[in-house]
C-alpha cells in the first residue's frame, strides 16, 4: 500500500502562558522529549506540524533524532492536510496539531465518531492505522511526561 500505513496525531505539548506563538514550557518540552523517545524506533518517516511554534518545539526532538525535517501543515484546510500527509512517504507518520485540528484530521482520515481534546489536555495521542480497503482504525491513549 504506498503512502505510510499509520498516523500517529497529537495535540502540541505545554505552551507557555501569553503571546500569539509560544514556546513549550518546561514540562512541554519533557512531552516532547518522552514522544522523541517512544518512537525512536518506530519506523517514522515523516513529521508534520502546523507553522506554530509549540508544534515545531514538540516535534523538534524527534525530528532531530530521526534527522528528518518536519513539514508544515498551513492552515486550516484540513482535506488538504489529509492528502498531503497520505501521500507521504511509506511507514509511519506523526502529526503534531491543535485541539482544533487533530480530530478533524482524524475524521478526514475515516475514523467515526470524531474525537475530542479539551483545552487542558495535552497528553492525547491517537494512533489511525490504515488498511488496504480504505478502513480506518483507531487507538486513543494517553502518554504522561
Amino acid at each position: 500500500m504506498p503512502g505510510p500505513s499509520t498516523i500517529v496525531l497529537v495535540r502540541h505539548a505545554e505552551p507557555l502562558a501569553g503571546g500569539s506563538d509560544p514556546g513549550l514550557t518546561a514540562l512541554g518540552k519533557r512531552r516532547a522529549e518522552l514522544l522523541s523517545f517512544m518512537y525512536q524506533n518506530a519506523g517514522v518517516t515523516a513529521i508534520f506540524t502546523s507553522d506554530l511554534r509549540r508544534t515545531k518545539e514538540t516535534a523538534q526532538p524527534l525530528a532531530a533524532r530521526l534527522s528528518l525535517t518536519p513539514q508544515e501543515l498551513e492552515g486550516l484546510n484540513i482535506s488538504a492536510h489529509r492528502n498531503r500527509v497520505l501521500a507521504g512517504p511509506s511507514g509511519v507518520v506523526i502529526v503534531v496539531g491543535h485541539t482544533n485540528t487533530v480530530p478533524e484530521l482524524i475524521h478526514a482520515l475515516g475514523v467515526e465518531p470524531t474525537v475530542q481534546i479539551a483545552a487542558n489536555e495535552f497528553d492525547r495521542m491517537f494512533i489511525v492505522s490504515l488498511t488496504g480497503q480504505g478502513a480506518a482504525n483507531l487507538l486513543a491513549i494517553r502518554y504522561r511526561a
